[in-house]
């Protein structure tokens, strides 16, 4: 018999990993979303559930009662208020899963909240878009409750990696990720706004394209270091030129501006005086050179 579920909050992530888990014949779901209380968005949005098969609970604690494992799918900033909510409720027997993207201090201090209240906690990073894969999306997970999750959901497919019992590893990969992900959204923005405005979107598409293709993201990464140890202060001129050409055509320049002081800040390492023989391209060798000129600046 398939375990049963509550979802708190019923957005973009907790509809669809529910609906997902009904299409999978998972009965017994529930949810509350504040949402509920409001008068023109929780009609609405109690059909939606009742549409999937999902009981729209009154509360946390009703929809919480008796459910094998909770779901915390809400926004960020309302992540640890309700698993404060959610653990005066909660039985030692139960499962909180935190979906939610924040960082490893913040399920830290979820995992607290909800040992609290006796319930097993689960730390779920999720590392994909949900509204495509759904239940299906991959999680790294930790937390005194992650092995217990993973038994009790075998049937049903979850995409999961366990990644360490103690709280924070998962979550750090993912807000780590999301630098990469996020920032090149972006930087996409402030991008192809400009070349919009200059009638030369795929002249830049294609020029990019031709730069990166035939590397993997690891020799990407290598090489990039590696040039920019050496190339910091030049790049860090150039982005602010860039910056002057977007104020020209009326963009403030927010990731150009940004990327102008991180080559700043690089090239103030002196990183090109340590690499006089030319770029390497090993990241982890450039890291480890940040790392000790970090510390020698440290100790002037």
């Amino acid at each position: 018999m398939a375990p049963s579920f509550a979802f708190i909050g019923f957005g973009e992530a907790g509809s669809h990993v529910a609906e997902s888990l009904r299409a999978e014949r998972v009965e017994q779901i529930a949810t509350y979303d504040i949402l509920f209380d409001d008068p023109a968005a929780g009609p609405p949005l109690r059909r939606k559930a009742a549409d999937m098969g999902v009981r729209a609970a009154d509360s946390i604690a009703d929809a919480v009662d008796g459910a094998d494992i909770v779901f915390s799918t809400v926004v960020c900033k309302s992540s640890i208020p309700v698993a404060e909510e959610a653990a005066r409720h909660l039985k030692p027997e139960q499962i909180y899963l935190d979906f939610n993207s924040i960082s490893p201090g913040n399920k830290r201090r979820v995992a607290a909240a909800i040992a609290s209240g006796g319930a097993r906690f689960v730390e779920a990073s999720v590392m994909a878009d949900v509204s495509s894969s759904a239940h299906r999306v991959p999680m790294l997970l930790g937390g005194n409750g992650a092995r217990d999750f993973m038994a009790l959901v075998e049937p049903l497919d979850f995409n999961l990696t366990f990644v360490q019992e103690e709280v924070g590893q998962a979550s750090a990969t993912k807000m780590v990720r999301s630098i990469m992900m996020k920032g090149m959204a972006a930087l996409h923005l402030e991008c192809m706004r400009a070349a919009h405005h200059f009638g030369i979107e795929q002249d830049v598409l294609d020029s990019v394209e031709k730069s990166l293709s035939g590397h993997t993201w690891t020799e990407t990464c290598g090489r990039t270091l590696g040039r920019t140890a050496i190339h910091a202060a030049r790049r860090a001129d150039e982005m602010g030129q860039v910056g002057e050409t977007l104020r020209e055509i009326g963009i403030d320049p927010m990731m150009a501006e940004a990327t102008e002081r991180r080559h700043r800040w690089c090239a103030d390492l002196g990183l090109k005086d340590v690499y006089t023989d030319g770029p390497v391209n090993d990241y982890g060798d450039v890291l480890e050179k940040i790392r000790a000129a970090e510390a020698k600046q440290a100790a002037e």
